[in-house]
């Protein structure tokens, strides 16, 4: 179980580059995102905390594609918070059947087929990853993206991490939020 679910939360490192992920922003308009210069992450919980490796990717290209939009780490008086929130499920839809038939002659021009078939429906698993930037007073939510996909449970590492930067840059993509 734990395998098959760090498999699908690897796809949120998303998938191969032929599958397309949704991402989607929201925010506060009322918040000032040019004050919005360092930042710190909150602990990892939920699904998040059962996987250390992928938390870790996603950390560290968050942390460097930030840090190339000019914020900066900073753990004793950050000016935002970093949440994250990973989930994954199993969808079916379509099916593959395969079959077999056997013709048998019969008569001079006629035959009778038997055969039969199975149905397999097609699985696909999907995950998504929520990327909160939080207040540290309030604890009020600023801004948050969704990026969900199909995952390939057989990407590498490498392809894992290709995969997280290219869905993060396209996340951070929507940070600060034009006005």
């Amino acid at each position: 179980m734990k395998r098959a679910f760090l498999a699908l939360l690897t796809g949120v490192s998303m998938a191969g580059c032929a599958t397309p992920t949704t991402v989607s922003c929201d925010y506060d308009t009322a918040a000032d995102f040019a004050a919005l210069k360092t930042f710190a992450w909150m602990p990892a919980t939920g699904n998040a905390a059962g996987d250390e490796l992928l938390v870790k990717k996603i950390r560290n290209t968050l942390d460097a594609q930030l840090q190339a939009k000019g914020r900066a780490a900073d753990q004793a008086t950050p000016d935002f918070l970093i949440a994250m929130q990973l989930s994954g499920k199993s969808t079916y839809g379509g099916s593959t059947s395969v079959g077999v038939s056997v013709g048998i002659p019969v008569g001079r021009a006629g035959r009778v087929s038997v055969g039969g078939a199975k149905s397999v429906p097609n699985e696909r698993k999907e995950g998504t990853l929520v990327v909160d930037f939080v207040e540290p007073k309030t604890r009020s939510l600023l801004w948050r993206a969704t990026a969900s996909g199909a995952v390939d449970p057989a990407a590498t590492p490498e392809q894992q991490q290709q995969r997280i930067q290219e869905v993060v840059a396209e996340m951070l993509g929507y940070f600060p939020p034009g006005k």
